[in-house]
């Protein structure tokens, strides 16, 4: 089959945030590259609002609440249409049933070195080698199958107006991360505020709604209240790229906003300790970096990151706080 008849392309990425904002930049170089091809994109119903953002997108939401009950159910939605070229973007199990529940020809999944979970029984072509380290280098070696080599980024995306008042010049400060383990220090970013105060620059401090990420910013801000602005809990998923793509920086651990800047185009600080940066830190952005994960990952193993499986995550509970004060503010300064 010739690249130029493939007409209908299904994605299946059913999470997770950063994974998505990934995905979200191939899937859009391909619809540049093929303008007429129709995409039917299979996610989760927090990440679909995310996809959505994507003008010319099909959305089909899959929760895994629903079970079996859920997949037959998308077996009966999309039972109509035959697809020409399905990408296996996820190479979870459930994300490998999901990926039953459509017909295609085609059905492209990760090259075994990248592959996990039985991804390869469920698809009938394998990508080629990833040409980087990167969980979206790894999706672009699946999109090279349609031409595609390239991110599309930042993204072309349909954003709402900001509906808070912000100052021309803000960073932003996504402290949590969905594990609290990867959370960096209540002094840490304490630190970065008063740095940031002292320059007369605004920080803006964002977050999800749960009890504990609104707790952590509550500490994290402390008495300076009146000198941040707290936006956490406040902002659904398109508001907040709306916040960050206004914003100057945004320092974050590795978690979900972190991605989303990358997609809208704004640089990244990034914390990282327990998984390896040049694998899932801010794709544009990591000469920004502040790492100590080469040094965390060799104490627990006995051997350099360079001789471990790509995934190989660290597991010491404590070990955000090896990341030193002192060289995040450097490299604050250095950026802003």
């Amino acid at each position: 089959m010739q690249q130029e008849n493939i007409q209908h392309l299904a994605v299946i990425r059913l999470s997770a945030l950063g994974d998505v904002c990934h995905a979200m930049a191939v899937v859009q170089s391909i619809m540049k590259r093929h303008p007429t091809m129709q995409v039917t994109w299979v996610t989760s119903p927090l990440e679909a609002n995310l996809v959505r953002l994507l003008e010319g997108v099909r959305v089909v939401e899959y929760d895994k609440k629903t079970g079996f009950s859920g997949l037959f159910a998308l077996r009966s939605l999309l039972n109509h249409q035959s697809f020409d070229v399905l990408l296996h973007l996820q190479w979870s199990f459930r994300a490998s049933l999901v990926s039953r529940m459509l017909k295609a020809k085609r059905r492209i999944g990760f090259a075994l070195s990248h592959s996990r979970e039985k991804q390869s029984w469920f698809v009938n072509e394998l990508a080629p080698e990833p040409k980087g380290e990167h969980v979206l280098d790894s999706f672009l070696s699946i999109a090279s199958v349609l031409g595609v080599t390239e991110p599309s980024l930042p993204c072309e995306l349909s954003l709402p107006e900001v509906r808070f008042d912000l100052p021309e010049r803000y960073v932003v400060i996504n402290p949590s991360a969905s594990k609290a383990d990867r959370n960096w220090t209540v002094e840490g970013y304490q630190a970065v505020i008063d740095c940031l105060l002292k320059k007369g620059i605004t920080p803006v401090v964002t977050g999800g709604p749960s009890k504990d990420e609104a707790a952590f910013a509550e500490d994290v801000i402390a008495h300076r209240k009146e000198s941040v602005i707290n936006l956490v809990g406040k902002t659904p998923l398109n508001m907040m790229l709306s916040v960050l793509k206004g914003a100057s920086l945004v320092v974050s651990p590795d978690t979900g906003p972190a991605h989303m800047s990358t997609l809208v185009g704004t640089p990244v600080l990034g914390l990282y300790a327990h998984s390896n940066p040049e694998r899932t830190g801010p794709y544009q952005d990591l000469d920004k970096v502040i790492s100590v994960y080469d040094v965390l990952v060799e104490k627990e193993y006995q051997k350099p990151a360079s001789e471990l499986p790509w995934s190989t995550r660290v597991h010491d509970h404590e070990a955000m706080q090896h990341i030193r004060v002192e060289q995040v503010l450097a490299k604050l300064e250095a950026l802003i």
